[in-house]
């Protein structure tokens, strides 16, 4: 190609930024060009330029991570999302790939392989990583299991989800209202199913659950 693959890259972290800066720095055909520090400036970036690709960190500060891709999904269904993150479960990955994410890339991943799962993606493909392949196998062998994992979260709606962790990492009723647009009240309705579906009784539980299952370190 004449001009390398535009991308674009929305990340709170300035270092990550300019990590992935410096490794895409060395190829030929791709290219970072613009950078956002949350959600809601790379949805207003897309709308006045054009890019081939985006680069979506799953935490950071305003909208949510998965109301973002849905968004892009929605807007715009041809431009692929690689979802960044420091959370390499399985099931987390899943969920966001079965929302319209490209890949899943760990943070820890070496660069060589973000070069080589970004060239997949831009070649119009998903890539699901070795151990996503196996919770899909696992599925497919077993179609009659209730969810992907057969973990009891897989039970819980997004929205339930997005919650769900966001408790998990103790981030506060008022906080997590805010960043989902809804009210309190919404909330811990929210908050109730989800206590329910999972059988527990506390946020500390909620959080506790997370940590065995690799949700959150």
């Amino acid at each position: 190609m004449d001009q390398p693959y535009r991308i674009i890259i929305a990340d709170d972290h300035a270092v990550v930024r300019t990590g992935l800066q410096l490794i895409l720095d060395e190829t030929d055909d791709l290219s970072i060009v613009d950078e956002a520090r949350n959600g809601q400036e790379l949805l207003e970036k897309l709308e006045d330029h054009s890019y081939d690709l985006v680069i979506l960190d799953i935490a950071m500060p305003g909208k949510d991570a998965l109301d973002v891709l849905k968004e892009i999904n929605l807007r715009l269904s041809s431009l692929p999302v690689v979802i960044f993150s420091m959370n390499s479960n399985e099931a987390y990955a899943l969920r966001m790939l079965s929302n319209g994410a490209s890949a899943f890339i760990n943070k820890e991943t070496k660069p060589a392989q973000i070069i080589e799962i970004l060239r997949i993606v831009l070649s119009g493909k998903k890539y699901i990583s070795p151990q996503q392949a196996q919770v899909l196998a696992e599925y497919v062998s077993n179609p009659h299991q209730k969810d992907l994992s057969s973990a009891i979260h897989e039970t819980l709606t997004d929205r339930e989800f997005q919650i769900f962790c966001m408790l998990a990492n103790g981030i506060r009723k008022a906080e997590i209202a805010s960043k989902l647009e809804i009210s309190i009240n919404t909330l811990s309705n929210h908050r109730n199913n989800i206590l329910k579906k999972m059988k527990i009784s506390s946020n500390s539980e909620i959080t506790r659950y997370a940590i065995q299952i690799g949700i959150i370190q």
